[in-house]
């Protein structure tokens, strides 16, 4: 049963961040209400205000503006995973958000709440570190913009002040000879969270082959979505293979700070890391091969 509280409905983004102003902690922001509403009804969370977000219009839609994807906070997984956008320009992101739960989850729950959730686990979350994504935020102070990297700070903690809400991702327009891929490790094809997830987006020189730009992120594998930098800069100017991304399965491995919990071990999951690590970078190779053929 879900504890009291009242519904508030703003009309303007406006509204929504004076109402949050107003009560503070004990205002929490529903959107898709995947996460929030569960809380409530394990009594994690309590609060006495629900800001109903749904009908601010500017936090929807997905548009491709000059050499930048900016996604809308209230824009549903399965919005981008429908996206022919997405799913020729952005593959990396695609496999994110077609990994998250269940088609009616992906439904119901947004890009915004996933991120602002600050699980380890989210699946849009390492996608969008590894495509070097930003965040737009909107409070009393009026708006900001911050590096994805920046905005989690810990288990369900983020750089968000009080007041403030996320209204846009910015993701810029991968460069040629790019790609990247996404790689969730779990109990189940659906319906269930990453017991680790790796993203990796690759950039080659023409030969297709000399890696020109890396970036690894590791979901899971750390209190928070983290960079894997120095498994990166070991890709960084050298010729791919195989047998060099095994190395940087090793590197990135090491880079790893998982915790051990009734899932999963934090040795399990930092095998995982050294295995999955050179899977995902053989897709996003192969992906960029593939470009070029077609």
């Amino acid at each position: 049963m879900l504890p009291k509280f009242e519904l508030i409905k703003p009309q303007s983004l406006q509204e929504v961040v004076d109402s949050l102003n107003r009560w503070g902690e004990d205002a929490r922001v529903l959107a898709g209400g995947t996460d929030v509403i569960v809380q409530m009804r394990e009594g994690k969370s309590k609060p006495k205000y629900l800001i109903d977000i749904k009908g601010i219009a500017e936090l929807n839609g997905i548009r491709l503006v000059d050499d930048a994807l900016w996604i809308g906070s209230l824009t549903t997984h399965r919005e981008l995973e429908c996206s022919d956008t997405v799913r020729k320009k952005f593959p990396l992101l695609y496999d994110g958000v077609s990994k998250v739960g269940s088609v009616q989850v992906r439904n119901r729950g947004t890009i915004g709440g996933n991120i602002c959730s600050a699980l380890p686990s989210a699946d849009s979350a390492a996608p969008l570190l590894a495509l070097d994504a930003a965040v737009r935020l909107y409070g009393p102070e009026g708006g900001r913009e911050l590096q994805l990297a920046d905005f989690f700070l810990g288990p369900g903690k983020t750089a968000l002040k009080v007041g403030e809400i996320l209204t846009q991702i910015i993701v810029k327009l991968p460069v040629g000879n790019s790609s990247g891929a996404y790689y969730k490790y779990a109990r189940r094809e659906a319906m269930d969270l990453a017991l680790l997830g790796i993203a990796i987006y690759l950039e080659c020189e023409d030969d297709l082959s000399t890696c020109r730009e890396a970036r690894i992120a590791l979901a899971t594998a750390a209190p928070t979505p983290i960079r894997a930098f120095q498994a990166e800069t070991a890709l960084k100017g050298r010729l791919l293979s195989e047998t060099l991304l095994e190395q940087a399965g090793a590197i990135a491995s090491d880079e790893a700070r998982p915790r051990t919990s009734w899932r999963s071990s934090a040795d399990f999951r930092k095998h995982l890391v050294k295995v999955l690590v050179p899977r995902a970078g053989m897709m996003a190779w192969e992906r960029i091969k593939q470009q070029e053929a077609d």
